[in-house]
């Protein structure tokens, strides 16, 4: 049959890029932690798919005691993409201790259905997991605003390390976990090549922008309280950094980073990052990049500047057009080209 050639093609294919992406990752010599737990969870689900593949060609697997075992068996590869996304947003956070905890009640539903073979066990693990997705999108949320909260305090431009992406790696999860559930209760060719592909576009997404980002190398800043961040910053440091940023402009170093601007200054990273937070009620990321967009804003009202929005952006310290678009959209409520339009016309009439 057609349909189920194309399934095996479809099944193989996913099967192989699953253990070449893993074997990769984990045998590059200059892989991160990260990147080395990736390849581990990749060659996981890589076993998972060889192992469905066996089901499929061997009649005996598809009695229904062992069909529902090996289903709850997938079920596991759930916690095991959990590991990834909490590494990322949680550097260090991986032990095998916590690994084993996060997926035990995953582990203790395979081995009751396996001494028992209660029908029932299946049915509640597949609303359990459906609790666990979304227990887990719901932890996502408050993870990314701590990490983003964490990159607006340290870094001037986050293009290289901002995590916006899971938000559509989430849905693509939940996506995949309906059409996998509509699979394993009504199983045929179709469903599970559609699975297949989902699955695959999920995992394609998720490593093209896993591969760019770069793991942000700070630890979250210990509170200070106010009053003793101003007695102890005062007037001194605002005039430190008044020279710094005016008259040095550090602000052209797209690379610029909340540590490197406290060196300038003289102080760590934790009184300024509370100076900036509460005397001046701000960011580092807000702090730096309105000095770049009030260059860039003078470089506009310039009448005989002919640069181009690409030329601006560099000369003002944006690391990337994204970032400097989204700063000017943000500050200016209308994109570069409606803003310089405005200016043309402006100057026009006079």
């Amino acid at each position: 049959m057609l349909d189920e050639r194309l399934f095996y093609f479809i099944h193989g294919a996913v099967t192989l890029y699953f253990l070449k992406a893993g074997l990769y990752r984990i045998r590059r010599k200059e892989a991160s932690r990260l990147e080395r737990l990736c390849g581990y969870v990749l060659l996981y689900w890589g076993f998972l798919e060889v192992k469905d593949l066996l089901f499929y060609a061997a009649p005996i697997f598809r009695e229904n005691y062992l069909s529902n075992l090996l289903i709850l068996i997938d079920m596991t590869a759930v916690p095991a993409g959990c590991y990834f996304i909490i590494e990322l947003l949680n550097t260090g956070w991986y032990t095998l201790r916590r690994a084993l905890w996060l997926a035990s009640p995953f582990l203790f539903a395979v081995l009751c259905y396996a001494v028992t073979g209660t029908a029932w066990i299946v049915d509640a693990t597949f609303i359990f997991v459906w609790c666990y997705a979304v227990g887990f999108i719901i932890y996502m949320v408050y993870a990314v605003r701590r990490y983003n909260r964490l990159l607006a305090e340290n870094y001037s431009n986050v293009e290289r390390v901002h995590v916006r992406w899971l938000s559509g790696v989430a849905a693509m999860l939940a996506i995949c976990l309906a059409v996998w559930t509509i699979s394993s209760y009504y199983s045929s060719w179709v469903s599970d090549s559609l699975y297949q592909l989902t699955l695959l576009t999920m995992w394609v997404v998720a490593l093209y922008y896993a591969d760019r980002q770069q793991a942000p190398e700070i630890a979250p800043l210990p509170n200070v309280p106010k009053a003793h961040a101003d007695s102890v910053l005062g007037d001194v440091l605002e005039q430190k950094l008044q020279r710094l940023m005016t008259e040095e402009r550090l602000w052209v170093n797209p690379h610029l980073t909340l540590s490197d601007l406290a060196m300038q200054v003289g102080t760590n990273r934790t009184y300024l990052s509370n100076y900036l937070n509460n005397s001046l009620q701000t960011t580092f990321y807000d702090y730096v990049n309105d000095y770049r967009l009030q260059a860039a804003l003078q470089h506009l009202h310039d009448a005989d500047s002919t640069a181009t929005m690409a030329e601006i952006a560099e000369q003002c310290g944006f690391n990337s057009l994204s970032t400097f678009r989204r700063v000017f959209v943000r500050a200016k409520g209308c994109s570069f080209n409606e803003y310089r339009a405005q200016i043309e016309r402006s100057q026009s009439s006079k």
